[in-house]
């Protein structure tokens, strides 16, 4: 009977220690949205992972879940699992919507979640144009990452070939007869490699190239109440330039269809010399062809030395205002965006820091061999950079754009009528 009676007691206690301990034990849950794959190989995949894994470390109590997202449906996907309140905690938004998510009220204020705990010269440290951006009304709505300068993504080694600088590419006529110099044909006439290409799908589509030649006119691409400005006369020229290098064999047809990913493919196979990069995407290409033989420069201006203004797109990464664990996913935001995980951010994942004593702590990595292309988009963004409005919906310019070029290619269409089109088609999208 007693052992009966102790046994009884053990397995009461046991079962009152089970209800206790999941409370004090059982970690919370975090769930985060990107396009990054923590099990995946590229440097930022890498980079999330490591990230990921040191919190986890720190902070057993908080399992960070990361759920992969196709990176161009993954923004307006956030946003209807806003409305039906099923989205994640931690969001990463890209630049085309982002006004889009702080007006529907689905991104949380950081600064009442952990910002305004920061000391003032850390507050400081991360302010610039992409702090501005996501900062409305006194709230801050996301701390961006991936931070990204859009211009030339080029092959040094192949540069040297052909007896070019990119130091000497200071016009778009410079441009233009550097990419004639690198289009090389077969015994046969046709092109073994193109001197410069874009990608001019709809899908996983970067900002349009013609977007530089319009800021370096000193032209907007929008009017003050958001309409599309894409048929003056600078974006005419624009388009006009790159139409033409298609015409004249200098960049290939096949561009029409090619995704951002197919002009990477194309660049690492020695198929074209020169693409419109982004600069999260060097480390990339440099992974698979070496630090030697790729780099970035920015675009060319009116021949005195200064930039045409490129696109700096990005993520904005932020917190679901519906959030039910706001003080676990505040935590994880912290260490992945400020200390440490700006630096692994820049180290391992070869992203231009956010904060600008990352930037100045890391001079020396940054200035070795294959890696001065930080150095390049961070001054591009400080001095030759442009961020898309938020006070307006800018979504599906993007494809707007790309579709024009495939209409002028393709079709033949006349290039004002084509971004005429492309302007109408946006502003009804947008309702404007």
């Amino acid at each position: 009977m007693l052992k009966m009676k102790t046994a009884a007691l053990a397995l009461c206690t046991a079962l009152s220690l089970s209800l206790i301990a999941p409370a004090g034990a059982m970690a919370e849950t975090v769930r985060m949205w990107t396009f990054l794959n923590p099990d995946g190989t590229s440097p930022r995949e890498v980079a999330l992972a490591q990230i990921i894994k040191e919190f986890e470390t720190a902070n057993p109590d908080i399992d960070i879940v990361v759920e992969p997202q196709v990176w161009d449906q993954m923004t307006p996907k956030f946003l209807a699992a806003h409305g039906n309140g099923s989205a994640p905690d931690i969001t990463w938004v890209v630049t085309d919507f982002l006004g889009d998510a702080i007006q529907s009220g689905s991104l949380a204020d950081l600064n009442e979640l952990f910002i305004n705990e920061w000391p003032e010269d850390k507050k400081a440290d991360f302010k610039d144009a992409y702090w501005d951006l996501t900062s409305v009304d006194g709230k801050q709505y996301g701390i961006f990452a991936s931070r990204n300068y859009i211009a030339l993504m080029y092959r040094p080694d192949l540069f040297a070939e052909a007896g070019i600088k990119p130091e000497n590419i200071k016009t778009w006529d410079d441009l233009k007869g550097a990419a004639e110099k690198l289009t090389v044909k077969g015994s046969d006439g046709n092109v073994t490699r193109y001197g410069f290409s874009a990608a001019y799908s709809e899908q996983q589509a970067d900002p349009h190239p013609l977007i530089p030649h319009v800021l370096g006119a000193g032209d907007d691409l929008y009017t003050e109440d958001g309409a599309a400005n894409f048929a003056s006369e600078s974006a005419v020229k624009g388009m006009t330039f790159y139409t033409d290098m298609i015409k004249e064999g200098v960049s290939p047809s096949q561009a029409a269809t090619w995704t951002v990913d197919d002009a990477l493919e194309q660049f690492a196979s020695d198929r074209v010399a020169m693409i419109q990069g982004a600069a999260v995407r060097v480390s990339t290409m440099q992974a698979k062809l070496g630090k030697d033989k790729v780099s970035l420069m920015q675009w060319p201006g009116s021949g005195d030395g200064s930039h045409s203004p490129a696109v700096m797109a990005g993520w904005s990464v932020g917190i679901w205002s519906g959030s039910e664990v706001k003080e676990a996913a505040s935590k994880f935001m912290d260490f992945m965006m400020s200390d440490p995980g700006d630096r692994i951010w820049a180290e391992v994942g070869g992203q231009i820091p956010g904060k600008k004593s990352t930037l100045e702590e890391l001079n020396e990595f940054i200035s070795q061999p294959g890696n001065e292309y930080l150095a390049v988009a961070a001054r591009g963004a400080a001095e030759a950079g442009w961020l898309t409005p938020i006070d307006f919906s800018v979504g599906g310019y993007r494809q707007a754009l790309n579709r024009a070029t495939q209409q002028i290619i393709v079709d033949g269409k006349d290039v004002k009528a084509a971004l005429t089109e492309a302007g109408e088609h946006f502003n009804r999208q947008n309702g404007r």
